[in-house]
């Protein structure tokens, strides 16, 4: 039988002048690039947060899942109208919205009239394009054009219209490389899938409702999207995007602590002010929150209600005392309290000492106040603040705005007490969501009524 590829591999066909317009993936694949050092790996390009980091490859797949009005969609659109301002080509295929909505959007987010005629490609399908008729030209035209950014929005609505089960791992993945895998590799674009999550918080996890072959199609980076500050017209929204998979492996390494309950870890935050003009909000990507460029210590928790009784035990007792002493004086679990005196001598509230007998002796410097503790739940801005700046940088403590670095996992030993409930031990807040765990002293604890 005769080689109608003429002995070629996958490469050569490439290199031909007029390739077939089906190659065939059973041919075997050139690794001479990868072994002579000419390869260049993919690094991110797109979505760069105001310290230059990225958070998008160019051509692989990734996702943005959130729960509804959760800014998915926007940031999405905000990478768009940027892009096609720069003089890219974008496509946006919308099973979703509406064309006048994100039309709006764009030109909301800084888009002119000219750059979304010459740039932007929306499509609104409503059928599968493998059927008959006029959608398979349309198909084959859309993949032969080139784009340097793709965003399927609606995944639910897609997978429906492909004739596929959203609960099918064998269906997503039938999908994934039947549209996401087909945008990314026959026009170079980035591809963002937009996603809702179960609204189920204990059984989301990093995934995106539905099967689990969601996440594992992604050869990119898989986002959850969270709302820190609401968004509205008016008013300065906070998005915040938690990298949850990352496959070629740049972004987590700019990212910030892990977060137990859903191994997810904070990689930016999405800033929308319209305060300013409502109608022309200003959109920044900034980096995640504790990330200034200095040296970063992560604290697993900040227990200020204890740091504020051992300074007031100190200043009870008027001369320094050892952590024994401490310890008698001040209620809490006796390694909470003595975390509680380092984080103290490490910002500078307390000095030690050498003692008799060895004992190290707890010396205060100036008293501690958790209201005017700026890393302190209770800390209130405008106040007079006699206490020092802490020595390190360290991300603020959980306060229950769902997007902190520091949240909680289910089941963890730090957090909040129950609505109109205080805590048993510090007795310092009298309202705080939560599931019996108190954020000011951090310990595990049965709260009060």
């Amino acid at each position: 039988m005769t080689d109608p590829w003429g002995g070629l591999n996958t490469a050569e066909i490439a290199a031909r002048e007029d390739p077939p317009a089906d190659v065939p993936t059973w041919l075997p694949v050139d690794l001479s690039t990868y072994l002579d050092g000419t390869h260049k790996p993919t690094v991110p390009t797109l979505l760069t947060r105001t310290d230059g980091v990225c958070l998008l490859y160019p051509g692989l797949i990734h996702s943005l899942h959130g729960e509804s009005e959760s800014g998915k969609s926007l940031v999405a659109q905000y990478l768009a109208a940027q892009q096609i301002m720069a003089g890219h080509n974008v496509l946006f295929i919308d099973f979703e919205s509406d064309a006048a909505t994100v039309t709006e959007r764009l030109l909301m987010l800084g888009a002119t009239p000219q750059a979304i005629k010459e740039h932007f490609h929306y499509i609104r399908p409503e059928v599968d394009p493998r059927s008959a008729g006029a959608e398979m030209p349309a198909w084959h035209a859309m993949l032969a054009r080139s784009y340097v950014l793709a965003v399927i929005d609606g995944v639910t609505d897609s997978l429906g219209i492909f004739g596929y089960s959203v609960k099918d791992n064998d269906d997503v993945a039938a999908w994934m490389r039947v549209l996401p895998k087909n945008i990314a590799n026959r026009t170079g674009a980035a591809v963002a899938v937009i996603d809702h999550v179960t609204k189920d918080n204990d059984s989301r996890g990093r995934f995106a409702i539905g099967a689990q072959a969601k996440m594992s199609g992604l050869t990119g980076a898989g986002y959850t999207v969270e709302v820190a500050e609401a968004l509205g017209r008016g008013l300065r929204g906070v998005i915040v995007l938690r990298v949850g998979k990352d496959r070629p492996g740049y972004v987590r390494g700019e990212s910030g602590p892990m977060r137990k309950s859903d191994r997810t870890q904070e990689a930016a935050r999405v800033v929308v002010d319209s305060t300013q003009d409502p109608d022309r909000p200003v959109v920044t990507v900034e980096p995640w929150r504790g990330s200034d460029g200095s040296a970063m210590v992560v604290r697993s928790f900040r227990p200020t209600a204890l740091m504020e009784r051992v300074s007031e035990a100190l200043e009870a007792a008027g001369e320094p005392l050892s952590r024994r002493q401490l310890e008698d004086r001040v209620t809490g679990k006796k390694e909470h309290v003595t975390i509680a005196a380092s984080v103290l001598v490490s910002d500078g509230y307390i000095t030690r000492e050498d003692g008799p007998r060895n004992a190290v002796l707890h010396r205060l410097v100036t008293t501690y106040r958790q209201r005017e503790d700026p890393l302190s739940d209770l800390y209130r801005e405008g106040g007079t603040v006699s206490a020092p700046k802490p020595l390190l940088s360290v991300p603020p403590p959980y306060t229950g705005d769902g997007g902190t670095d520091t949240q909680p996992s289910p089941g963890d030993s730090r957090g909040t007490v129950g609505d109109g409930q205080k805590c048993s031990l510090c007795h310092t807040q009298e309202t705080l969501p939560g599931r019996g765990i108190c954020s000011t002293c951090d310990q595990r604890i049965k709260a009060a009524s």
